[in-house]
């Protein structure tokens, strides 16, 4: 008798009954009303992994799956924070004394987020000397996962931070209760938390996460260019426009020409470093996977910024250049692992456009685009084929775009009076 599993999925949150939640669990953690609750998305990395450190273009979107942050203003230097997510484990320390090294586990990237708006914000980040916070947190984005729950955590907390801190500052307008919001002000806040995951956390970013969440548009992917944090917002449309294999040649064909272009490409500038006495420190493999990935990130702008003129028929080749993505983390940077190979696999043989690794590999998620008709089918597959392998049940998430860090609401106001940026 053959096994057979069903895909189990997740529902999508309801924005306005996680801050409820959020603000309640509030009360009921510290015994009175937060004074604002703040939420960041973790992002979804369309194309361009480990390229964000290397300098090169990404293709993120956030995600509906958010972290929320209710905070209340202190004024005792102390910062105190709660995770629902980690039941009796609530965190107190003295802002001025907080350093590299002296915290671990999730209070660190709460914590490092305040000690970087202090080292690396400037003026009108840095937190006042008298400053405190108490944050209730609750996260929606999936742990391990690859969708980047470290960076929701940051960009929350961050913009609570600031907010929460504008009462104290001299130079905050009494008629604005929040500091100004511009993508100016995002870029420098993505700065400050690129600073806590790297120098308190422990954990090596390029910026990639941190940008997508904070600076990311409604409904909207970023080419985000690395060599000096510009983005530019394509639409996340239902239409994708026509084939654009290279003219003349089918699509096993483009895709060979393709590689051998990349690779040569990489070859001369890698050899004409070396003979300049300045070789790469990266491995062949990891310069090729970061120029493929780049080619793929312009590839796929084109198509998301060309939908209307083009149409819908260009699913088959979004779908090739995840895949071209998916093959060059696995035999270049090899970061894959069975059961994401395994997913990948039964995914195109029940009639996945394409999929890929989303997030740096070793684990993580797939990302697959399938045609509706042929979703549940794939899922289950998918769920069937874990089973009989002996691999952990797979979660599925449903997947749209979403939209940046927000202020979602402040005391004295309804959910509705704030608006979501």
């Amino acid at each position: 008798m053959s096994m057979t599993a069903t895909a189990q999925w997740a529902a999508l949150p309801d924005h306005s009954a996680e801050i409820a939640r959020v603000r309640e669990e509030f009360i009921t953690a510290y015994g009175y009303e937060p004074d604002g609750v703040w939420s960041a998305p973790g992002r979804l990395n369309l194309l361009g992994e480990y390229i964000d450190f290397l300098g090169g273009s990404c293709l993120p979107m956030p995600l509906p799956y958010r972290t929320y942050v209710a905070g209340a203003l202190r004024r005792d230097g102390v910062l105190r924070a709660s995770s629902l997510q980690m039941p009796g484990d609530e965190r107190t320390v003295v802002i001025r004394d907080i350093q590299p090294g002296h915290l671990k586990g999730w209070f660190t990237y709460v914590a490092g987020v305040a000690w970087a708006m202090n080292q690396e914000g400037g003026r009108d980040i840095m937190l006042p000397d008298e400053f405190g916070a108490d944050l209730l947190i609750n996260s929606r984005v999936p742990v391990g996962g690859g969708l980047s729950s470290s960076a929701a955590l940051e960009c929350s907390t961050v913009l609570a931070l600031l907010e929460l801190s504008c009462p104290a500052r001299k130079d905050c307008p009494e008629a604005d209760a929040t500091p100004a919001d511009s993508d100016a002000l995002r870029a420098r806040l993505a700065q400050v938390c690129i600073t806590a995951e790297n120098k308190m956390a422990g954990a090596h970013t390029g910026g990639l996460d941190q940008t997508a969440s904070l600076r990311s548009h409604p409904e909207q992917a970023l080419v985000v260019d690395f060599r000096d944090f510009s983005i530019e917002p394509v639409a996340v449309d239902d239409a994708l426009p026509e084939d654009l294999s290279c003219a003349g040649m089918d699509a096993r064909a483009a895709k060979a020409w393709r590689a051998d272009l990349v690779d040569s490409s990489v070859n001369r500038a890698l050899d004409a470093l070396e003979d300049a006495g300045r070789p790469c420190s990266f491995p062949r493999g990891w310069v090729r996977h970061a120029f493929h990935d780049m080619t793929l990130v312009g590839r796929a702008s084109y198509l998301l910024q060309h939908a209307d003129e083009l149409g819908f028929a260009a699913f088959e080749e979004a779908g090739r250049i995840f895949t071209e993505s998916f093959v060059s983390m696995r035999d270049e940077l090899r970061v894959s692992r069975p059961e994401i190979d395994d997913a990948v696999q039964v995914c195109l043989d029940r009639g996945a456009l394409g999929a890929r690794i989303v997030g740096g590999g070793f684990g993580g998620a797939v990302m697959a685009l399938i045609p509706t008709s042929q979703l549940e089918a794939a899922a289950d597959a998918v769920a069937t084929a874990y089973a009989v392998r002996g691999y952990a049940a797979p979660r599925f998430l449903p997947m749209v775009a979403g939209f940046a860090a927000s202020h979602d609401w402040a005391a004295g106001a309804a959910p509705t009076d704030i608006p979501v940026l």
